[in-house]
């Protein structure tokens, strides 16, 4: 009976010691001890932050997976090596020493985990030096091609301006009902000339969006030449050829309402003007500068053609606007009044106001 019960003791222990190996076998070979991974799995479960640390460093979509894991922590070595890695590269070594300090690690546990740390901070130091030489070699293949650059590859922007309040001058007419909104899609040459992407664009422009593409290109003599944007390699900044968005935004505001007021011509000029009547009323309508807004009125009666085949007095009525223009490469610029006019067209039940257009310049 003694001989069969120690029988079965050998063998219970036989198989206990074969369980225990093959356990000790499929356990991953990591510098983890158990006592730091139940550290590890103890701070994980009752710190939030440490619990979405832990699941961004195993890729982990899911809390209650996290959980599970961080149970049986013991059973799962690398997820606790990925956790203190992702740990360091966050916080550093100096905060990451502190974060292992609340989580009880020993100054013997913590030098374990600095001294895997140093090795991988320079095995990424490599690579990230590797994959900037790769960078560097594409970029300067692209610039050797003479390759156009967008605004995000570039280390430093474009800088592009004009004289806008002396482009604002310039007497270039179209449809006063057109709002000057124009985008330009250019490429800024690495010698600062610009161009538009698609020189065909030109054929689809008004008189102005036409004039003003020509001034940014080829009468910016206030500033020189445009200065490229470029690339930095090595510390220095290489001038390249870069994509550039151009806008010009024009606005309307409605002033205090409309003018009344009666126009004549004068015999000597030929030309229309306001009558002494109306521009009392002028002088005293409120607006910042009534000698500025009877001027662009007058410019306005000028470039009528209804106005020129009319004779005598004429009754107008009109809403007065004023306009701004803005860039991306300008400041902003007031612009002349804009005008919706009409005139008193005269019958025998006392007549009606007709709409009237005129050329508008800037």
């Amino acid at each position: 009976m003694k001989k069969i019960q120690l029988f079965l003791i050998l063998i219970f222990l036989s198989v206990s010691g074969s369980s225990l190996a093959q356990e000790q076998k499929n356990q991953p070979n990591s510098y983890i001890t158990y006592s730091m991974a139940n550290k590890i799995s103890y701070y994980c479960q009752y710190n939030a932050r440490g619990q979405s640390l832990f699941a961004n460093a195993n890729n982990i979509n899911f809390s209650d997976e996290a959980d599970r894991i961080l149970r049986t922590l013991d059973k799962h070595l690398d997820y606790a090596e990925k956790f203190l890695l992702e740990l360091y590269y966050i916080y550093g070594m100096r905060m990451g020493y502190f974060a292992l300090k609340d989580m009880s690690f020993t100054i013997q546990e913590t030098e374990k985990v600095e001294a895997v740390w140093k090795v991988e901070e320079t095995k990424q130091q490599a690579i990230a030096e590797k994959k900037k030489q790769e960078k560097d070699q594409a970029l300067w293949k692209h610039i050797e091609s003479d390759d156009i650059f967008t605004k995000e590859m570039l280390s430093v922007q474009p800088d592009i301006k004009i004289d806008i309040d002396n482009m604002a001058t310039y007497t270039v007419f179209n449809d006063k009902n057109e709002c000057m909104n124009y985008d330009y899609n250019c490429i800024l040459s690495k010698e600062g000339k610009l161009s538009l992407e698609h020189p065909t664009d030109t054929l689809s422009y008004s008189s102005i969006q036409k004039f003003i593409y020509h001034y940014i290109t080829d009468h910016n003599i206030d500033y020189g030449n445009y200065k490229p944007g470029s690339i930095e390699i090595d510390g220095k900044n290489i001038p390249v050829n870069s994509y550039v968005s151009i806008q010009f935004k024009e606005q309307r505001f409605k002033h205090r309402g409309y003018l009344d007021v009666t126009i004549g011509k004068n015999k000597k000029t030929g030309q229309w003007e306001i009558l002494p009547e109306s521009l009392i009323d002028l002088m005293r309508w409120t607006c910042d500068e009534p000698e500025q807004l009877k001027s662009d009125l007058e410019s306005a009666f000028y470039n009528c053609p209804q106005l020129q085949e009319r004779k005598g007095k004429v009754q107008l009525k009109i809403d007065v606007y004023e306009r701004t223009l803005s860039s991306n490469i300008s400041d902003k610029v007031e612009l002349s009044h804009y005008f919706e006019m009409t005139y008193l067209k005269k019958d025998l039940l006392g007549g009606e106001y007709i709409p009237i257009e005129y050329k508008v310049s800037f």
